[in-house]
């Protein structure tokens, strides 16, 4: 198979292949998750082996992960296979967790929308502040990458993280996006997504070249539900 996305081979360019984690029963059942640390499902193992398998010729430097169970649960076969990698370029943190969604945590989505009204999606931890937590991993990984030398990084998060954080890198950073993207293709992806983006090391400008890509899935999947975190 030809896989749509590839490894980095250019030592100018630091590609960074961002996921998200297997389905969980929380995803299935639309109750909200936030910071619950929920671990994945028995699709979400089968998503996440079919990950690494999609993976199985790739070499990561680098692996940066939320701290959640969901995420360490996905791309443990993916760490397995690239058993070069040290304690030092494996990095687990609580900045890539999902938004704390305060009082909805836990409760299903109508219920939630039945109580608080449109307002529940924004209860909780500020936009502001996630993407703060985010940003500050983000310059970690960048910085790390020029100076080790660094071509392709593995990162690991959610997908309100993946959401929130692609449009910020967009709009306020200023990254591109690679032919045939838009801006509305920007929304939450689908479980064990790949989002692929690069970051040239010398002016650190970047481009997000794909975004929400399932072929190891067997095709292209989206989530109906964006109000599901």
């Amino acid at each position: 198979m030809t896989k749509e996305i590839k490894p980095n081979v250019d030592p100018n360019i630091i590609r960074v292949f961002v996921v998200r984690h297997g389905r969980t029963e929380f995803n299935s059942k639309k109750i909200i998750q936030g910071h619950l640390d929920i671990d994945i499902d028995a699709t979400g193992e089968e998503q996440a082996i079919k990950l690494a398998k999609y993976f199985d010729d790739f070499n990561f430097d680098a692996c940066v992960t939320s701290d959640l169970v969901r995420c360490r649960s996905t791309i443990k076969d993916i760490l397995k296979k690239n058993d070069h990698l040290t304690e030092d370029n494996i990095r687990t943190t609580p900045n890539l967790r999902e938004r704390m969604m305060g009082p909805v945590q836990g409760m299903f989505i109508g219920d939630a929308k039945e109580k608080y009204g449109a307002q529940f999606k924004s209860m909780g931890e500020q936009e502001e502040d996630l993407l703060s937590r985010v940003e500050s991993e983000w310059q970690l990984l960048v910085k790390k990458a020029t100076a080790d030398g660094h071509l392709n990084t593995l990162f690991c998060t959610h997908g309100g993280v993946i959401t929130s954080f692609t449009n910020y890198l967009h709009d306020v950073k200023k990254y591109k996006l690679g032919e045939g993207l838009s801006a509305e293709n920007l929304r939450v992806p689908f479980n064990t997504s790949i989002t692929v983006v690069d970051i040239i090391k010398s002016t650190g400008e970047g481009t997000i070249q794909k975004f929400g890509v399932t072929e190891h899935l067997g095709g292209q999947f989206e989530v109906k539900n964006q109000d599901l975190r």
